[in-house]
């Protein structure tokens, strides 16, 4: 049987990065552009007639920016996903959009395969962020329930456990293996066992499982 394709909508004011966008994206069956506009307006009034699973939408549009359309589109359609695109690596913006009801951000040097994951981490999970985003930040946005996550159940380890709380502050591999006396390999093979054991995509992932299980305070 046929899986139901993921129908998006995309909107940015720069017509070349929608097309190139668009031709990313074309290489996966799975993902359907259904809809491209040049501004949060238009995107607004086009979700009436042409729902979509996720919209990824650009911060710095004219007629309406990208805070205001998230804003609008969490009050109106609340069931769509939202990928806020963005120059900026701003910790302060970024509050702004998840503030507003964005799911995620990309900064706009991504590549096909970060939007990929980011739109199925959206539909999957709830959210996605890189790898990039403090942990102050995520215990924020956790804290003050602005992001409700969905996390797989899992049976960590106790020596599972410990990792994640190492990971959780900043600790690389080569530390973590140090403090528990553990070759590097284990310790990447474990990392990579429990981000699939939570089902989560990358550390972010991870600190947020950990903030959420109140592994970490």
């Amino acid at each position: 049987m046929m899986k139901r394709k993921i129908k998006l909508a995309l909107a940015d004011d720069h017509m070349l990065f929608r097309q190139g966008l668009i031709a990313l994206l074309s290489d996966y069956d799975e993902l359907k552009v259904v809809t491209e506009v040049p501004n949060g307006l238009e995107l607004v009034k086009s979700l009436k007639n042409r729902p979509v699973d996720v919209a990824i939408i650009d911060y710095e549009m004219p007629e309406m920016d990208g805070l205001e359309a998230t804003r609008q589109i969490r009050l109106k359609y609340p069931d769509t996903k939202i990928i806020s695109l963005t120059m900026h690596n701003s910790e302060e913006l970024i509050l702004q959009l998840l503030d507003k009801g964005s799911n995620g951000f990309l900064l706009k040097d991504f590549d096909s395969e970060k939007v990929v994951d980011a739109i199925y981490a959206v539909i999957e999970n709830g959210y996605y962020f890189n790898d990039h985003i403090s942990k102050d930040m995520l215990h924020y946005v956790m804290k003050s329930k602005k992001l409700k996550p969905k996390f797989g159940i899992s049976a960590l380890t106790d020596k599972e456990i410990q990792i994640i709380r190492l990971i959780c502050e900043e600790k690389t591999n080569k530390e973590i293996s140090d403090i528990l006396n553990l070759s590097p390999r284990t310790v990447e093979g474990s990392r990579a066992k429990i981000i699939a054991k939570i089902n989560v995509k990358n550390t972010a992932g991870i600190v947020l499982y950990a903030i959420k299980n109140n592994i970490i305070y």
